[in-house]
């Protein structure tokens, strides 16, 4: 499914893949509400998401190129807070290709919140890590980095976003990527690599 992005304002627009391993089998129906909501949350940044799943390509088992990320939805996570829902993995340079979300702490929160506009969120914010870098979280905005009952109510509501120099950020950081990956493909086409 592809989260349809059309913002060419200021940002530009940047295409992305983002692999999805689903290791705990969410519902069709509820993963796909989920990438809806996360693609939403990057629209004003200009980004237009392409997401597939693992189980239906084969590219999952090679190392992403420049434009491309994985998402592991797991079980269970490793951070001590219940408020924690997911992990970014970052290098020494502060780049990443790879997140998890914590399926079963979503599934807490249930009762609350809708889980598929959760698990966007969520997503939203571990893509938001990879395409930010380190020390991305803010003291308001989607990039909070424990996230209590008045967060989760702001989620239901639909108005936990980016901060506009994050979306602006991201915007820069993606595109200067895949402008780097476009202008070294085009090098080695021509034999200039």
């Amino acid at each position: 499914m592809i989260g349809g992005l059309g913002w060419t304002q200021d940002y530009g627009s940047s295409r992305l893949t983002v692999f999805v391993n689903d290791s705990v089998g969410v519902k069709h129906s509820v993963l796909r509400h989920a990438e809806t909501e996360a693609a939403r949350l990057f629209h004003p940044a200009g980004i237009e998401i392409e997401w597939r799943n693992c189980a239906d390509t084969s590219d999952c088992r090679r190392p992403p190129r420049s434009n491309e990320f994985v998402l592991h939805i797991v079980a269970q996570g490793t951070a001590r807070s219940d408020f924690v829902f997911g992990e970014a993995f970052l290098g020494p340079d502060g780049k990443g290709k790879y997140a998890d979300v914590f399926f079963n702490r979503l599934r807490q929160e249930e009762k609350n919140i809708d889980v598929a506009q959760l698990l966007g969120a969520v997503t939203a914010h571990e893509l938001g890590h990879l395409f930010l870098g380190s020390h991305s979280h803010s003291l308001t905005g989607i990039m909070e980095p424990l996230w209590g009952p008045e967060i989760l109510s702001r989620i239901s509501m639909g108005n936990l976003t980016f901060l506009p120099e994050q979306e602006r950020s991201i915007g820069r950081r993606l595109r200067g990527e895949t402008l780097a990956a476009t202008s070294l493909g085009e090098a080695a086409g021509l034999g200039l690599q």
